[in-house]
Order: structure tokens, then sequence, then C-alpha cells
């Protein structure tokens, strides 16, 4: 008997902690839940918002920063993002009123090495609460950066176009002032 009731009152304690820190969870929303980025040439840098919506009637503080997901957790395809420096919060700490969404800026910039030029990336942004209780949940936006080709080594069609004029020009040039002479 003692047993039992000592099990019971295990299970109502744990379902009590539980229930509760999943509730709170509920309290907030970020969206999206998933950001793709294409044909974003090394050099080049883009910007995008987040949106943290808190329904709590408490304000809650929290960090953004960025997280590398295993190789069994991303996107097939998709390999691990080369660093989390190119990427950028502003703010990177904030604080969501109660029952208010604050926008949070993202910038992702590629350096303009073309070694970066044709890839397909994948790395989290982590949303953290800064107040730290018994179970934290911590949220999860995925980025998709698929980078162009960049620089192509190939002939320029607009010089070739100009090479073609000129040398028509100096052709017709030639032509002329030998007939020109002829003619006298």
């Amino acid at each position: 008997m003692k047993q039992t009731t000592y099990l019971i009152w295990l299970i109502v304690g744990l379902t009590a902690i539980f229930s509760t820190s999943a509730a709170r969870a509920q309290y907030i929303g970020i969206s999206p839940a998933e950001v793709r980025i294409d044909n974003l040439s090394p050099g080049d840098k883009t910007e995008f918002e987040l949106s943290i919506r808190n329904k709590d009637e408490a304000a809650h503080t929290f960090e953004l920063s960025t997280f590398h997901p295993q190789e069994s957790e991303r996107r097939e395809g998709r390999t691990e993002f080369p660093d989390g420096s190119w990427i950028s919060f502003s703010p990177q700490r904030v604080e969501v009123e109660a029952n208010s969404d604050t926008k949070v800026k993202v910038s992702v910039a590629i350096p303009s090495d073309q070694k970066w030029a044709g890839k397909d990336w994948e790395i989290w942004l982590k949303v953290a609460p800064e107040d730290k209780e018994f179970l934290v949940v911590n949220y999860y936006v995925r980025l998709l950066v698929s980078t162009g080709e960049g620089l192509k080594a190939g002939p320029n069609v607009g010089l070739i176009i100009g090479i073609v004029i000129a040398v028509f020009l100096l052709g017709y040039g030639v032509y002329y002032f030998r007939r020109r002479a002829k003619v006298k």
C-alpha cells in the first residue's frame, strides 16, 4: 500500500511539473518556422525578419544565436553552414512584452570568396528564453541558404560585340579609303 501511494504521488507530481512547463511553452510563437534563401551570391547580403509572439500575461526576454544541427537532422543535400558569424541579429537579445509580438532583423552575409559559390547549407536560428526555469524550451528556425554560381569564367558578350563592331568599322574604313584613292 505504501509503495502504491508513493507511485501515485510521484505520477501526480511529475504531471504537475511537466504540464506547467508545457503550458508555458504554448505561450510563445516564432514565425516563420523555416526561411529559404536562394541564389545569394558570394559577397552579397540579405535580410529578413523573425517575429516572436508572447501570448503570456508576463514579459519574457529571449536571446538569439545560431545552432549547427547534426548531419542526421539537416535536410537531404544540405551541408553544415560554414560560419555562424555570417549571420547577425538586430537585436540579439530582445524583451517581448506581455500579449505582444516583436520583430527581429536577421542578416546573412556571404564572403566574396568564390569557393562559397554553388553551395547548399543549413543552419538553425536558436531563440532561447533568458529566464531558466525547471524545463527550458528553446525554439529553432530552420535557415536554408543556397549560393549562386557567382562570377563565371567565360567570354564577356559585350566585349565580343565591341570587338566585332570595331573590326567591321576598321575594315569598312580601309575599303572606303582605298576606293577613294583609286578614283583619283
